[in-house]
């Protein structure tokens, strides 16, 4: 003789609960998945202009460094005041004109990369909205 072991209300009451909280998560993470798209793709487009202006600054650090190796041997090739004086000042103003192009390169890819991060937002909002009202 077989018993089959009818659940009882408390076990029926549980599984109802389980199926309505497995149906609100679902729901849920539904409704959230157009947001987790938008963060993706925006946090993808930050990581690739922070590398943008990384690779712009350190760009501009190596050719500090570099101009500074070759006023360090031009100083050193002074072989009198006047020619140190002479020298010393062709080098700041180099280096004054030189740093001040850069500065200008990297404020224009600064503010490039500020306009592209709020488009990214301001694309990846007008998605999530869409799929939302959808």
């Amino acid at each position: 003789m077989v018993m089959t072991n009818k659940p009882t209300q408390s076990e029926l009451d549980y599984e109802a609960l389980e199926t309505r909280a497995k149906a609100t998560l679902e729901s849920w993470m539904e409704m959230q998945r157009p947001v987790f798209a938008m963060m993706t793709e925006i946090n993808g487009r930050l990581i690739d202009q922070a590398f943008r202006v990384n690779k712009a600054w350190l760009g501009f650090m190596g050719r500090c460094l570099e101009q500074e190796l070759q006023a360090t041997r031009r100083l050193m090739g002074c072989r009198n005041v006047n020619d140190l004086m002479t020298t010393y000042r062709d080098v700041v103003d180099t280096a004054q004109r030189e740093v001040q192009v850069e500065v200008e390169q990297l404020s224009r890819l600064n503010r490039e990369v500020a306009g592209e991060a709020v488009a990214a937002f301001r694309e990846g909002l007008e998605e999530a909205a869409h799929e939302l009202r959808h």
